[in-house]
């Protein structure tokens, strides 16, 4: 499905056309302002938007569970609707799911009453980049698909972190995300059209099926962006594979799949 035929622009990047022949002090002022603006729009809508509307497309593979053998507790950081917990939990994990969209976390919850489970999955609102846990309570965490819905490096680097204090030592990332695409005609006129607005090479905007408006920020990553993201943040690459996903418009696109040890310290302090 091509993004095309929009009913409306989004208000933020109306205000980006409206300094195209402003001074350069003044762009870089108004530029940093509309970028502020952008990414608080883009953290709202992924806490208020309808459970519905939140993309489960890449699915999990069987690689987890080679790592997740002698694992019992298990964390799912940008759980969504649950669909990973559940399954999880019927294979008799001891799972806790986090988002920070109430509606769906709602929306989890009653669904894991119609299951029966050995334990039940439990779900909690939290942001990524402030885990409610203690250090190391965890032998392996989840990352499916969510850090391409984080729009800036601080912010994904700041949820790395995080997810390598609450795992225990010697404890597993699990981390499936989107790659960038660049033989498709439709992905690259979008990396190459969004930059002036995403400043980030990869970085498009994802529109509203229902309204057209602007929804989110999406980072489609390369493997050496993945790779560093990992290493520089206490994680050792234990596998890696290059697969291809299916996006919310039913678009396939490249993606990659990481298990990450941790190991020591961050590299970086």
């Amino acid at each position: 499905m091509v993004h095309k035929g929009y009913k409306s622009v989004h208000p933020i990047l109306k205000m980006w056309k409206s300094f195209q022949e402003k001074s350069i002090i003044r762009r870089h002022y108004l530029l940093s302002n509309v970028l502020i603006s952008l990414f608080m729009y883009i953290h709202h809508y992924w806490s208020h938007t309808k459970a519905k509307n939140i993309p489960s497309t890449v699915k999990l593979r069987s690689v987890f569970y080679e790592y997740a053998l002698n694992c019992n507790r298990v964390l799912d950081i940008g759980c969504a609707c649950g669909e990973v917990c559940s399954q999880l939990a019927s294979a008799g994990f001891d799972v806790i799911g986090v988002d920070v969209n109430q509606e769906a976390l709602k929306h989890a919850f009653l669904s894991s009453k119609e299951q029966l489970y050995v334990k039940s999955p439990y779900y909690l609102k939290a942001d990524a980049e402030d885990l409610p846990f203690a250090n190391q309570t965890f032998d392996i965490a989840i990352m499916q698909a969510f850090l391409t819905t984080i729009p800036t490096k601080d912010s994904r680097t700041k949820i790395m972190r995080e997810a390598w204090r609450v795992l225990k030592q010697g404890g597993y990332l699990y981390l499936a995300d989107f790659g960038q695409t660049w033989h498709s005609k439709i992905y690259r006129e979008r990396y190459i059209n969004d930059l002036s607005i995403t400043k980030e090479e990869g970085s498009i905007i994802a529109y509203d099926q229902e309204t057209g408006e602007t929804a989110y920020i999406a980072h489609h990553f390369t493997e050496k962006e993945l790779v560093f993201l990992l290493v520089e943040n206490g994680f050792e690459i234990e596998f890696f594979s290059s697969e291809e996903f299916r996006t919310r418009t039913a678009n396939m696109v490249n993606g990659y799949i990481f298990v990450g040890k941790k190991v020591g310290k961050f590299i970086n302090v």
